[in-house]
C-alpha cells in the first residue's frame, strides 16, 4: 500500500532510525498525557491518518506513542491485518497521475470499514495526525529558492525535513487532531471489497460518497491544526497598503477628501507607522531568549485553565484581551501561545514603545502601534480601522488590552472601548459569529514596576520609555520576581453575547415593542448597510467590554503577596504577631478556594496546602468559652498533625513579603516574632491588595455588617440586599460575573461562614432566616479583620456621597471638581479626628474613580451647565452600609 521504490514503507525504518535519538517532540494538544492517552484509546485498535505518507513523519509520530508507553506503527490499516495500530494517508509521498491513485484513500478507507468488523462498533476509531517540522508561517513573498528548500506548506521531502530538523536543532511539532468513531461513518456495509475499482452500484455510490465526506473531514482537520499552529499567509506593507487602498470604505474616504493624492499618501505613511513586521526568525530568537529569561526573572510561570482553549484557535478566530498590569504581560502571553502550539498574535502595542531597539523587535515579534489619542486626525483614524480589518479579515488573532495603559492600583480599570469598537465593527460588517474573545488574567508574586506606579501615585510624574530605560531594566533580569501565573477566562463568542445583549434589551422594552425591529437576535440576520455607530451597536460594545473585565475577574488567582498585603493593610496596629499573621493568611486562602468551588469562578489561590479548614477550625475553637474549656484533645491534634504543611506555606509567604521589603521581622520582650508593615511600601500593598479585593470583599461586606447591626439582628435577606446594593456603586471596583446573582454570592460567603463556625442560621420568622455571631474571641477578630479590609472603600464612597449631600443641602448643585476637592477637605478633617482610618491621600488618588463609579450606577444626575444633583433613590440601602451620617460632619 505504502511503498517507497517499491519496497515497503516499515523496511525503511532503519536508514532513519537513528534521527530519532537526535528529535525532540513536541506534543499537542498539552493537556496529553500518558494517563488520558491511554483513557482515551484503550481497548481500541487505533488508525492514525496522515495528510501525506512519509518516512520521516512516522519515524516522529512512532516515537510519540513509545513516549506513550503506546504501540507502534507496524502496518498500513487493512481489514483485519491489524490489532492495536495502524496507517493511513490521504496522500501518497511519491507523485502519481493517474485516476487510480486518486481514489486509493477512498478504496482503502470504504474496504476497512466495509470488512473490518471492529467498524460496528465504537473499538475502531481514526485520529488525524499532524507533524509540523517548522512554525514559520507562509509568507506571501517569499523566493522560490527558499520555498524550495524550506517548504510550509506540508509538501517537503526528507531531505528537506532533515534541513528542517538541523535548522531547529532537533524540534518537531505533532498534532492529535479530534478523533472520529467508526458509528459516526454511514456505510452500506454490504459491499466486499476485493479490487482496486468500485462497482458501480446504488449502495457502492453511496459508500464512495461517505468516504470523500471523511477525507473531506480530515482536510478540514489539517487545516485547523495548520491554522492554530502557523496562522494565516503573511504579507509584506506593500501588499497591505494595495488591499487597504482598494477596500470601498478608503476609496470612498479618499474621494471625499479635499486632496485625494495626498490623502492616499498620508494613509501610506501612517499604515507603514502602524503596521507590524512578524518574522519568524524573531519570533524563534525571543522564545529562545526568554526560556532564559523566565528563568532568572521568575520562579516558575504558571499556566492555568487552558485546557478548554485550545480547540478555540481551530474552531474560529480569537480576539485575546488581557488584563494590563506590566510590561511582561503580551511578552508572558505570546511565549506561552507559543509554546502551547498556537500562533503568536498581533499585538496594539502604544506608540510609547516605539523607540530604537525595542520598537523593531517588537515590530518583528508580531506589534502594531497606536497612538494614545488620534485627536480628531480623521486619516489616521481611518487608515487605523482599516488596518485592524485587515488583520481580522484575513484571520489573524488579534491582542490588546482595553484598560488603555497599565494599572497603577492593581484593580481593574474601566474599559477603553476604542480598539474594541474597531474590532466589533469589523465582526458586524463580516457577520462573523464565529469570533471568540478570551479574556486572560496576570497574577505576579512581584510586579516589576511596583516602585513606579507607588512614585506615580504619591504624585511623581510618568516616566516616558526610552532606550536608557530599557537598558536600566537589562539588569533586573538577574533579580527574582518569584512566580507569576497566566490564567485563561472563559472565553465569550461573538455570536452568544450578541444574543445575551438582544435578550437583556429586549426586557428593558416596553411589551408593545419588539426589539427584532432594532437589532435581530441572531448576528447573521444583521442587515449589511447597518451604521455600526448606532447606539445599540455601541451600547454592545460597551456590554462586551464589561463581560470581559468581568470574566478576567473570575479567572484571577491570589498571589501570595497580594494575600499578605491585604493582611498587613487590614490592621489597627502597626505590629502583627506571628501566629496572628498566619491565621490571618490561612483564613484569606482558605476563603478564596471555598469561594470559588461555590460560584464555579475559575479564582483560586496560588500557594495552597490541604488542611486549612481543620486548622482554622481547631484554631478558633482551641477555648470555648461557653463551656470554659480547652479543646485541646482531637482538634488540637489534628492542628499539630498538619503544621508542616501549614508552615510550609506561610513561610513562603511571609519570606516574599521580607524579601521584598513589604515588612520587616523582629522579636519582642517575650521573644515572639513580630512583623511590622514597611510604610514606605505602603503604595506597593495597595497595588497587590488591589488584585484580590473583588474576592474578598463579599467576605469584608457581610463581616460589616454582622458586627454594626444591633442586638445581631441580621437577617440573610439584609444580607442579600445590601451585597445587591453595594455590588451597584461599586461595579468598577467588584467587576462581578453579572451571571452570578447577589444572592448567589451573598449564599456561597454565608456557607462558608456556617462551616467555619462564625455564625449559625436561626428558625424562620415568616420568610426571614436571622443570623447569629459566635460569641468566640477569636472568631470575632476574624469578622473586625475581613471587615476591616474594606474600610478603605468604605471611607472613600462614604466621605464623598456627604460631600454631596451637604453640597445638595447648601447650594442645590455642584461641579465634579469641586465636589472632589471638598471630599478631600473632607477625608483629612476626618483623618485628623482619627474618625478616618486612612490617610487623604487615599481620596486624592481614588476620588475620581469613585466618582466615575458613582455616576455610572445613577447616584449622580447631571443637570445644566454641568452642574451635578443626587438621585435620592439611588442612595437607598447603601447609605447606612458607608456610614454617610457620620462623614457628614466634618463636611465644613
Amino acid at each position: 500500500m505504502y511503498k517507497i521504490m517499491g519496497i515497503h514503507f516499515t523496511r525503511w525504518a532503519w536508514l532513519y532510525a537513528p534521527l530519532s535519538w537526535f528529535m525532540r517532540v513536541r506534543v499537542y494538544p498539552k493537556s496529553l498525557t500518558q494517563e488520558s492517552f491511554f483513557n482515551n484509546f484503550s481497548n481500541k485498535s487505533v488508525v492514525y491518518v496522515l495528510p501525506r505518507m512519509s518516512v520521516m513523519d512516522t519515524l516522529v509520530l512512532n516515537k510519540t506513542l513509545k513516549s506513550f508507553n503506546q504501540k507502534k506503527i507496524t502496518t498500513e490499516a487493512k481489514p483485519k491485518r491489524f490489532r492495536y495500530a495502524a496507517l493511513m494517508a490521504i496522500k501518497s509521498g511519491t507523485l502519481h497521475f493517474s485516476n487510480l491513485h486518486k481514489d486509493r484513500f477512498l478504496n482503502d478507507f470504504i474496504r476497512l470499514i466495509s470488512n473490518d468488523p471492529r467498524a460496528k462498533s465504537e473499538k475502531l476509531v481514526f485520529v488525524p495526525v499532524s507533524i509540523f517540522w517548522s512554525r514559520a508561517p507562509e509568507r506571501n513573498e517569499k523566493g522560490f529558492l527558499l520555498r524550495s528548500l524550506f517548504p510550509d506548506d506540508g509538501t517537503g521531502n526528507a531531505l528537506q525535513k532533515l534541513f528542517m530538523l538541523i535548522l531547529h536543532r532537533g524540534e518537531v511539532n505533532i498534532s492529535f487532531g479530534k478523533t472520529f468513531y467508526s458509528p459516526q461513518i454511514e456505510f452500506g456495509l454490504q459491499g466486499k471489497y476485493e479490487t482496486e475499482t468500485i462497482e458501480n452500484s446504488d449502495n457502492n455510490d453511496q459508500d464512495f460518497e461517505n468516504a470523500r465526506r471523511m477525507r473531506r473531514q480530515f482536510h478540514i482537520e489539517f487545516a485547523k491544526e495548520r491554522a492554530a499552529a502557523f496562522g494565516p499567509t503573511l504579507y509584506d506593507k506593500e501588499k497591505i497598503c494595495q488591499w487597504i487602498l482598494s477596500t470601498p470604505g478608503t476609496k470612498k474616504f479618499i474621494a471625499a477628501s479635499e486632496n485625494p493624492i495626498k490623502t492616499e499618501e498620508q494613509i501610506v505613511k501612517y499604515i507603514r507607522e502602524i503596521g507590524a513586521n512578524y518574522n519568524y526568525v524573531t519570533i524563534r530568537a525571543l522564545e529562545k531568549a526568554f526560556d532564559f529569561i523566565w528563568t532568572k526573572i521568575f520562579e516558575g510561570v504558571r499556566v492555568r485553565n487552558f485546557e478548554h482553549i485550545e480547540r478555540l484557535a481551530k474552531d474560529g478566530q480569537i480576539i485575546w484581551m488581557p488584563s494590563h498590569r506590566s510590561h511582561f504581560d503580551y511578552l508572558l502571553l505570546s511565549y506561552v501561545l507559543f509554546k502551547k502550539g498556537l500562533v503568536v498574535p498581533h499585538i496594539a502595542a502604544g506608540i510609547n514603545l516605539n523607540f530604537w531597539p525595542i520598537g523593531s523587535i517588537l515590530r518583528r515579534g508580531g506589534a502594531f502601534f497606536i497612538r494614545r489619542s488620534f485627536s480628531g486626525n480623521r486619516i489616521y483614524a481611518h487608515t487605523f480601522s482599516e488596518y485592524v480589518n485587515f488583520l481580522l479579515q484575513n484571520s489573524f488573532p488579534v491582542e490588546f488590552f482595553q484598560e488603555g495603559g497599565r494599572s497603577r492600583i492593581g484593580k481593574l480599570l474601566s474599559p477603553k472601548i476604542g480598539m474594541l469598537n474597531i474590532c466589533v465593527q469589523s465582526i458586524i460588517k463580516r457577520k462573523a459569529e464565529n469570533t471568540y474573545i478570551v479574556p486572560v488574567y496576570f497574577g505576579y508574586d512581584k510586579v516589576m514596576e511596583d516602585d513606579s506606579y507607588a512614585k506615580e501615585l504619591r504624585g511623581a510624574k510618568k516616566q516616558k520609555e526610552n532606550a536608557l530605560q530599557f537598558l536600566n531594566g537589562i539588569r533586573k533580569v538577574f533579580s527574582n520576581f518569584g512566580c507569576v501565573d497566566v490564567s485563561f477566562g472563559d472565553p465569550i463568542k461573538i455570536g452568544d453575547i450578541w444574543q445575551e445583549y438582544h435578550e437583556k434589551l429586549a426586557k428593558e422594552l416596553p411589551q408593545d415593542i419588539s426589539f427584532d425591529e432594532l437589532l435581530p437576535k441572531n448576528l447573521k440576520n444583521v442587515p449589511d448597510e447597518i451604521d455600526t455607530r448606532d447606539p445599540q451597536i455601541q451600547g454592545f460594545v460597551k456590554h462586551i467590554a464589561k463581560r470581559v473585565n468581568q470574566k478576567i475577574n473570575c479567572a484571577a488567582i491570589a498571589s501570595g503577596t497580594s494575600i499578605l498585603a491585604t493582611s498587613l493593610l487590614s490592621q489597627r496596629s502597626e505590629t502583627l504577631e506571628y501566629e496572628e499573621l498566619q491565621y490571618q493568611s490561612l483564613l484569606l486562602n482558605y476563603l478564596i478556594n471555598a469561594f470559588s468551588e461555590l460560584t464555579k469562578w475559575k479564582i483560586s489561590s496560588s500557594h495552597n496546602t490541604e488542611h486549612i479548614s481543620e486548622y482554622l477550625n481547631a484554631y478558633f475553637n482551641e477555648f470555648d468559652e461557653q463551656q470554659n474549656i480547652s479543646i485541646t484533645s482531637e482538634k488540637m491534634l489534628v492542628m499539630h498533625t498538619n503544621l508542616p504543611g501549614i508552615h510550609s506555606l506561610t513561610e513562603q509567604i511571609f519570606s516574599m513579603g521580607e524579601k521584598w521589603q513589604l515588612m520587616s521581622k523582629s522579636t519582642d520582650d517575650k521573644e515572639k516574632i513580630i512583623y511590622t508593615k514597611n510604610h514606605d511600601k505602603e503604595f506597593n500593598l495597595w497595588w497587590y491588595r488591589g488584585t484580590i479585593f473583588h474576592v474578598v470583599a463579599p467576605f469584608g461586606i457581610i463581616s460589616h455588617i454582622l458586627l454594626n447591626s444591633n442586638n445581631n439582628d441580621v437577617t440573610v435577606q439584609k444580607i442579600e440586599n445590601t451585597i445587591s446594593a453595594v455590588r451597584r456603586i461599586w461595579q468598577d471596583e467588584l467587576f462581578w460575573d453579572s451571571k452570578t446573582s447577589s444572592v448567589s454570592i451573598a449564599d456561597a460567603c454565608l456557607h462558608i461562614f456556617q462551616k467555619l463556625n462564625f455564625i449559625t442560621l436561626t428558625s424562620k420568622e415568616g420568610n426571614k432566616i436571622k443570623i447569629n455571631i459566635s460569641n468566640n474571641k477569636k472568631i470575632k477578630q476574624a469578622l473586625e479583620f475581613l471587615a476591616y479590609s474594606i474600610q478603605p472603600e468604605i471611607e472613600l464612597y462614604g466621605i464623598q456621597m456627604a460631600t454631596a449631600l451637604e453640597l445638595i443641602k447648601s447650594k442645590g448643585m455642584f461641579s465634579k471638581d469641586e465636589l472632589i476637592q471638598k471630599s478631600i477637605t473632607a477625608h483629612s478633617a476626618a483623618f485628623l479626628r482619627t474618625t478616618a482610618t486612612q490617610p487623604p491621600m487615599f481620596s486624592k488618588v481614588f476620588s475620581q474613580r469613585a466618582f466615575e463609579s458613582l455616576n455610572k450606577a445613577g447616584v449622580f444626575a447631571i443637570r445644566e451647565n454641568q452642574k451635578i444633583s443626587l438621585n435620592a433613590t439611588a442612595l437607598a440601602g447603601i447609605s447606612s452600609f458607608l456610614n454617610v451620617n457620620i462623614w457628614r460632619k466634618f463636611v465644613s
